[in-house]
């Protein structure tokens, strides 16, 4: 399913959808302090970070979760997280995918006997019902066209998140951001892979909001910002020169509007990831830990808490 409006779109919640949300095996040898301070010097700073006091290397990888195949190959040192790790841990596990798409659609519809019509502003519904289409699959055409009551089911984040999705993956697809991109090498190479959240607590960071979060997202899924397109350039470049401040700072509007769903969406979680990600640093198993850039940026980041707890971070 697949919803179209008669106007294109912007706001913030199609940076959200990039930075923030959702999916050769090698025994390299710990890197010394002397070779980390090489690896700074010859690279461009990039949404690389190691953990220098670690038993093993350990790196954290700020990740956009779509990107172009002219991204590619990227800078050295994902290459170097990506070879020096035997494990990988994402946002979630990714070879939960399955389960994840079948729960969070789940999450996504109104039990039965509830709709969209009660929750929102009535204004808001009489203009998606005048304005919004959907592409519905169909068995004998491959697909067809239907109105905004055929989906009345859908949650306001759902549908915002079905807008700003196509938004922000104009010029750039899911399918080459830099998560599938470690993922894929993870498999080929049989390294091993695992998540930070449970399937569960992946779903609940969309599928908790109240209707009335999902109506603001849904709103901004539906704002005309005439920036729009330079905001996301913007906080790509950031994302390629491993500007955490740029990143943090192209964040500021939704902390602004609505800090609650922004906590939601990075802090909180960076908060629950820490003493898990602590767990894994502990093992002494080379590991990299990809995630959105915005988890790594801002003075709640997971870089942060973990210097806190006395872990030495540098960016490489």
């Amino acid at each position: 399913m697949f919803f179209s409006v008669r106007r294109p779109l912007g706001g913030l919640f199609a940076l959200i959808v990039a930075l923030i949300l959702v999916p050769l095996s090698t025994n390299a040898a710990p890197h010394n302090h002397q070779n980390a301070g090489k690896e700074r010097k010859k690279f461009p700073k990039c949404c690389v970070w190691r953990v220098t006091n670690a038993r093993a290397p350990f790196y954290l990888v700020g990740s956009i979760h779509a990107l172009s195949k002219k991204d590619y190959p990227l800078p050295k040192p994902y290459d170097i997280a990506l070879k020096s790790s035997a494990r990988f841990l994402f946002e979630f596990d990714p070879t939960r995918h399955e389960e994840f798409q079948k729960k969070f659609e789940a999450a996504a519809k109104y039990p039965a006997g509830q709709d969209i019509r009660s929750k929102i502003n009535p204004k808001l519904l009489a203009w998606l019902r005048k304005n919004m289409i959907m592409t519905l699959p169909d068995t004998h055409e491959g697909e067809r066209l239907a109105g905004f009551d055929s989906q009345l089911c859908y949650k306001p984040w759902w549908i915002a998140q079905h807008l700003a999705a196509p938004a922000s993956y104009s010029k750039a697809s899911a399918s080459h951001g830099l998560d599938n991109y470690f993922v894929d090498h993870a498999m080929e190479s049989g390294k091993e892979i695992a998540g930070l959240e449970s399937v569960n607590e992946h779903v609940a960071v969309m599928g908790g909001l109240s209707d009335q979060e999902g109506e603001f997202l849904l709103q901004d899924a539906l704002a005309q910002p005439g920036n729009s397109d330079t905001e996301s350039g913007r906080m790509y470049k950031a994302w390629r020169k491993g500007d955490t401040n740029a990143l943090w700072a192209g964040d500021t509007p939704l902390r602004s509007k609505a800090p609650r769903i922004a906590a939601r969406f990075v802090d909180d979680r960076n908060v629950k990831w820490v003493p898990r990600i602590e767990k894994e640093l502990k093992t002494g198993k080379p590991t990299a830990v990809v995630a959105g850039a915005l988890h790594f940026s801002g003075p709640n980041s997971v870089i942060a808490l973990l210097q806190k707890h006395g872990y030495v971070i540098e960016q490489l």
